[in-house]
């Protein structure tokens, strides 16, 4: 067998080999299965703050003050809103009870005591057992608490706690020849007749002794009633009858009206004018007296020009010495849709930092009594000249029927001092509605 023959051979043979062999095997490919496609998810909608509504009369420089504790609760409450509405006109009660009885109420209102003890009478005041530890509530002092306790429950929390007293220009005193302030009611009349000028000659004072008002109701009157040894309510036959209209008290309305007509040492008008009436006479000169409480001593250091020129003294004693002991109440009120909320600001209000702050600030006594023990009220002058006045101080009514009694006992003081009625029609009208007020509750 030739060469060509042996190598053609050879090369069949291998390829009938390869054909004969067995397919190789395919590799199988793993598909990742295929997601589905999840849209991006939205954010949850931002959750509203819940709003509470809180309704004053603070004067400006509280006004100021208060806003910063609302700034300060704000931004460590994120989720409460609170909403202020101030309202300083004579119809602040009106307008409160109107939207009490619309349902429409503030979460929060500022009151006097005696309307607090009108409120929680009626059911409008929420209780705050609930909200307020025992701890807080003990460090209040007990006569403030009065007429916001009910059944052994709280119905609110003291928001001040304040007294009356008498403020005189020191400068217009000096220039007077008047050594000091008046003790007595004979000496405020002597003091105020020296003190009141006609400085342009026609007839009519330019310049006033004294200046008090009616516009607060019987607040500012108080002092004067049982500085004349009146007395307001009494028991007789086992029923609570008033007693405002007796000889004192209608001889402590005929002083007022007497510093008008008599005297001239106060001006017409007085009636239901405010304390703005009054003070700002008093800032610029033209009134040597008026009476007021710690709230007005901040504005009156702000007076840069004032300084060195004005001081407080005790009110003058007539039969007894006596001032009335004010401040404002707190009430949370029943319709308050958002009760936690609202206790909870009511509690930041009160922690010591705050209430430190708001008395130092303002030139306000605490309302708290554990706070006295601060240097910074131990040693002020002013501070000790309205402690000694609270030694005489007195509460006004706290009876259920305490808003209504003292609405008609200030409408009798403001309807003598305008010379609408003599006092003793004004008291005895008062009188006769109020014991039948009284008689029917």
């Amino acid at each position: 067998m030739n060469r060509k023959m042996l190598v053609l051979g050879l090369t069949v043979c291998l390829w009938l080999l390869g054909a004969c062999a067995p397919a190789a095997t395919p590799v199988p490919t793993t598909v990742p299965p295929t997601l589905p496609v999840t849209e991006p998810t939205s954010k949850p909608p931002a959750v509203e703050p819940v709003s509470i509504s809180v309704m004053h009369q603070f004067n400006d420089a509280e006004s100021d003050q208060f806003e910063g504790i609302v700034a300060r609760f704000e931004a460590e409450n994120p989720g409460i809103k609170i909403e202020v509405e101030r309202n300083n006109e004579a119809s602040y009660y009106d307008k409160l009870v109107t939207t009490i009885l619309g349902g429409a109420a503030p979460d929060i209102a500022r009151v006097e005591p005696p309307k607090a003890a009108q409120y929680v009478a009626a059911g409008y005041a929420a209780n705050l057992d609930g909200y307020v530890s025992k701890e807080l509530r003990d460090q209040f002092f007990e006569g403030t608490l009065e007429p916001l306790v009910k059944d052994g429950s709280l119905y609110g929390l003291p928001q001040d706690v304040a007294v009356l007293v008498l403020f005189y220009r020191t400068d217009m005193f000096e220039a007077a020849g008047l050594a000091g302030p008046p003790a007595t009611w004979d000496e405020l009349v002597s003091d105020a007749q020296a003190l009141t000028e006609d400085t342009d000659g026609d007839g009519q004072a330019d310049v006033y002794g004294i200046g008090l008002f009616g516009g607060w109701g019987a607040f500012e009157f108080y002092p004067w009633f049982w500085q004349a040894g009146g007395e307001m309510l009494k028991e007789e036959g086992g029923q609570v009858i008033p007693a405002f209209n007796s000889a004192e008290g209608v001889a402590a309305v005929q002083f007022w009206v007497d510093l008008v007509e008599k005297y001239g040492v106060m001006p017409e008008g007085t009636a239901t004018c405010g304390e703005d009436e009054v003070k700002g006479p008093f800032m610029a000169g033209q009134m040597a007296m008026f009476t007021s409480g710690p709230w007005t001593v901040a504005s009156l250091k702000e007076a840069t020009e004032l300084e060195g020129k004005w001081s407080i003294a005790p009110l003058p004693k007539g039969k007894e010495y006596a001032s009335v002991l004010g401040g404002m109440d707190l009430m949370l009120l029943e319709q308050s849709e958002h009760k936690e909320e609202a206790a909870k600001f009511l509690n930041f209000w009160m922690e010591d930092e705050i209430q430190l702050e708001w008395a130092k600030s303002l030139s306000l006594l605490p309302v708290k009594r554990t706070l006295y023990a601060d240097p910074y009220f131990q040693d002020d002058p002013l501070m000790q000249g309205f402690s000694r006045q609270l030694e005489v101080a007195r509460s006004r009514p706290t009876i259920p029927q305490a808003g209504e009694v003292d609405d008609l006992f200030g409408q009798a003081v403001q309807a003598a001092l305008s010379g609408a009625k003599s006092a003793q029609e004004a008291m005895d009208e008062a009188a006769q509605r109020a014991a039948e007020i009284l008689a029917s509750q």
